[in-house]
């Protein structure tokens, strides 16, 4: 390693994080949390299902999985945080107590974000319970869902996550006008308390959104899904997130929008490009990179002002992907402010994985970048600095939080 890419190595291990992206979960949630549930609830469960107890299959599963991603930087902070060196099946049990014993303290899977990941605040995307902090205000800023009122034409209706507001409000809305007044109502009151607005709505159809009129609107409500094709269903949709685009221009609220690895035929980012130009006046946060599509988020960003990215989860599905990707973004956006990073996870050992991957690959970019004389060592601790908590700062207008040093995770 350079005399550079050591002073970097060092001066990034030691810069905090402003996570923009976690589904942290609630204290009750932990009490009972072993290894086998930090698998369950991680990537690498909803990659692969956990091994079962039985002798043999532990060691087939941990030679099936061993060198995918997901499973790497989860390993690899379980090392850091428990002391073990890898996970094997000898050691699977004590682990496991380990683990168990040090979620009994309360408040400890926040101290590990904190000592261990580095954060010193996140953005909560707490899709069971949408606008939560999760009893964390001082640490977690929330974020707003916007997908039960996308697909909340009929109260059977429900978003991927079984979401609907006719359920929320008590009763039935009865006609579109005071559906969208409750929603931009939803969206003024939760103002204070939120940073953004979230469109999760690629796991359940495409992300290319339409203008709708008033009229076509109004025609598929209250009808029953049942009735209604899926690009009727999207046509719903796409009106509501149009009216709620509106909203946020208003109110100052970046939208947050998946792309990549959900609906596969659907979420390609560049479906995204006839909302973007229609709407110049908001702010579109583009997740994950858009993987596998990187260069199409990067063409985005490139054409649009208000196109940004946030790299979140890419560190942690492919490092490699996440390096070429990153050393793309620096070159391509016309406004280096516009690029971040979450953890997007939903504990915090897997957050402290995912802190030491997105570390990993923005050391070796911008060592690289120093090395190839693109820009000065100095030039890339400023950027590093930016990526990591100041441009999330700027851009959900949080009140800055002092920078510290922190211990190298």
């Amino acid at each position: 390693m350079s005399k550079s890419s050591e002073h970097l190595a060092s001066f990034i291990a030691q810069t905090p994080i402003f996570s923009t992206h976690e589904h942290h979960r609630d204290d009750d949630f932990y009490a009972g949390m072993s290894l086998d549930t930090l698998f369950s609830c991680s990537y690498v469960g909803w990659y692969t299902a956990p091994p079962t107890p039985e002798a043999g299959a532990r060691a087939a599963w941990l030679e099936k999985i061993r060198c995918n991603s997901y499973f790497v930087w989860l390993e690899k902070a379980v090392s850091s945080i428990y002391g073990e060196e890898e996970i094997t099946p000898d050691n699977w049990d004590s682990l496991s107590e380990k683990i168990r014993r040090a979620h009994q303290e309360p408040g400890y899977h926040i101290r590990l974000l904190q000592e261990k990941a580095g954060y010193i605040r996140f953005l909560e995307d707490c899709y069971w319970n949408t606008g939560s902090d999760v009893g964390y205000p001082d640490m977690v800023t929330a974020v707003y869902r916007l997908d039960m009122w996308m697909q909340g034409f009929h109260p059977d209706s429900v978003d991927h996550d079984g979401c609907n507001p006719h359920a929320n409000a008590g009763s039935v809305i009865p006609d579109l006008d005071t559906y969208l007044e409750l929603l931009r109502e939803e969206l003024v009151r939760r103002r204070p308390s939120i940073a953004g607005l979230k469109c999760a709505s690629a796991y359940q159809r495409t992300i290319r959104f339409q203008t709708v009129t008033r009229e076509q609107a109004e025609a598929l409500y209250l009808k029953h899904p049942s009735e209604l094709t899926q690009e009727e269903q999207n046509r719903f949709g796409d009106y509501i997130l149009g009216a709620a685009c509106k909203v946020a221009e208003e109110l100052d609220l970046p939208i947050q929008i998946h792309t990549g690895l959900a609906l596969l035929e659907g979420s390609n980012p560049l479906n995204l490009e006839g909302l973007i130009a229609s709407h110049p006046g908001n702010k579109f946060v583009l997740f994950h990179g858009g993987f596998p599509w990187i260069h199409e988020t990067a063409g985005l960003a490139h054409n649009y002002q208000n196109v940004l990215i946030d790299i979140n989860w890419l560190p942690l599905i492919s490092t490699s992907a996440a390096v070429q990707a990153l050393h793309m973004y620096i070159e391509v956006l016309p406004d280096i402010r516009t690029l971040a990073w979450g953890g997007d996870t939903w504990t915090s050992e897997e957050a402290v994985g995912a802190s030491m991957a997105f570390r990993h690959v923005l050391t070796r970019v911008l060592s690289e970048k120093v090395e190839q004389g693109y820009f000065t060592l100095k030039q890339a601790e400023q950027l590093a600095e930016k990526i990591m908590f100041r441009n999330a700062q700027n851009i959900y207008n949080i009140i800055p939080v002092q920078a510290r040093q922190m211990a190298q995770p």
